[in-house]
């Protein structure tokens, strides 16, 4: 049996937008959305009012290169984490293995 689909409406720029939720994520849907919609109401507040409304596309791939980077952020320094967690897990194993040899 399959799970009912579950359809959310987002508001950007006086807009709405309807998507599918996606029933396997471990996110929280309202965190997301509300993530995306500071975020466009950040990029937006980067143009002046009367504006705002012409730069509806501006605006969102703005919001989405901002994000993106967000993630390009996040990635590296995750990978910095774990490979700090690495040299620290095999700087501890060298100790271990080293005391228990006497």
């Amino acid at each position: 049996m399959h799970p009912v689909e579950r359809i959310i409406t987002i508001e950007l720029l006086g807009e709405h937008f309807k998507f599918k939720v996606d029933h396997d994520s471990r996110v929280d849907t309202n965190e997301v959305v509300d993530r995306l919609v500071n975020e466009v109401n950040r990029a937006a507040s980067g143009f002046p009012l009367h504006a705002q409304k012409a730069n509806k596309l501006a605006i969102v791939v703005s919001a989405a290169l901002n994000i993106a980077r967000q993630n390009v952020d996040l990635s590296i320094c995750h990978g910095e984490f774990v490979n700090s967690v690495a040299t620290r897990a095999a700087r501890m194993d060298r100790m271990i293995a080293s005391s228990s040899c006497y």
